[in-house]
């Protein structure tokens, strides 16, 4: 039972979507809706419209576009985790850790980012391969913005007013690279305590010459960790230059540990020490696996 009344509309182009989202005050996005159905069931949010994207054309696909993979914000994971395209991948890795077969084949893959939900896998793994957010508003125009600088803070994105996350580009993977993604699960919940997602490429004479490594759930927010990719790129790709690099993500990082309403949500399920020692054996554990595939 939802206990708060609503209206629903299911416009047939983004265009339409965008614009309700503008005209309506308190208008909320239908996509996978989990999250967001929850909430209504328990009182949290009460939209005054539901925009369902569900039958909108040209959603549900993943479609190789020149050197990078399209995939429609209205993607289930299951159809995204299957894709050719996607092969052996962080990405295919993350959607295959995410709850249960009834969530991935109905959970959207645009759902987790455009509902905020930004400490969980899927954006860890965006920031890791680099992923570029096409997002359309009201007038029909789209506007691409990478995911550095999609995933703005805690429960915040780029969205502007009347925005919608209308696809995500995932650039091919060149030769000589290679991407990982590793977990641990709360055994009670099966929420992420700590994701790591990584991707290095290698060069002609095997040393590493570009890597990325995104935190997930372990921090405040989904967060790239420059010391240990800077402590990788130009050395070889040795179990012992791993180790090192990977000693880093265990160290204090900066700001990282805020005080903030999910801070305090991440120390019900682990300490600040036993994250941060998840994210340095679950990133050493993703440097090696992505470094064989690469």
């Amino acid at each position: 039972m939802i206990p708060v009344q609503f209206d629903y509309a299911a416009p047939e182009s983004l265009a339409k979507a965008a614009q309700l989202l503008q005209e309506k005050e308190g208008a909320a996005i239908l996509a996978g809706g989990h999250s967001l159905l929850q909430a209504m069931k328990m009182g949290e949010i009460a939209p005054s419209l539901l925009v369902d994207l569900g039958k909108i054309p040209g959603l549900q696909e993943v479609t190789r576009e020149g050197n990078s993979v399209r995939i429609g914000a209205m993607t289930t994971y299951d159809r995204v985790a299957a894709a050719p395209e996607i092969g052996q991948s962080a990405l295919a890795e993350a959607i295959a850790s995410i709850g249960d077969v009834q969530i991935r084949n109905w959970g959207r893959i645009g759902d987790v980012f455009a509902y905020r939900d930004l400490a969980c896998d899927l954006p860890a793994v965006a920031l890791a391969l680099e992923a570029t957010f096409t997002i359309a508003n009201s007038s029909g125009d789209s506007r691409t913005v990478p995911a550095s600088e999609f995933l703005v803070a805690p429960l915040q994105t780029a969205l502007r007013s009347g925005e919608i996350v209308a696809a995500i580009d995932w650039p091919d993977n060149a030769a000589g690279t290679g991407s990982a993604y590793e977990k641990l699960k709360h055994p009670g919940s099966s929420y992420t305590v700590c994701g790591i997602a990584a991707q290095v490429s290698k060069s002609a004479d095997g040393t590493i010459s570009k890597c990325r490594v995104a935190v997930a759930s372990a921090l405040s927010l989904v967060s790239r960790l420059p010391e240990v990719e800077a402590a990788l790129e130009g050395k070889a790709a040795t179990p012992e230059n791993i180790a090192a690099a990977a000693k880093l993500a265990g160290e204090n990082l900066a700001g990282a540990e805020a005080s903030n309403n999910i801070a305090r949500v991440l120390e019900i399920y682990a300490s600040a020490e036993y994250r941060a020692h998840l994210r340095k054996v679950l990133t050493e554990r993703a440097l090696t696996r992505a470094l064989e595939r690469a």
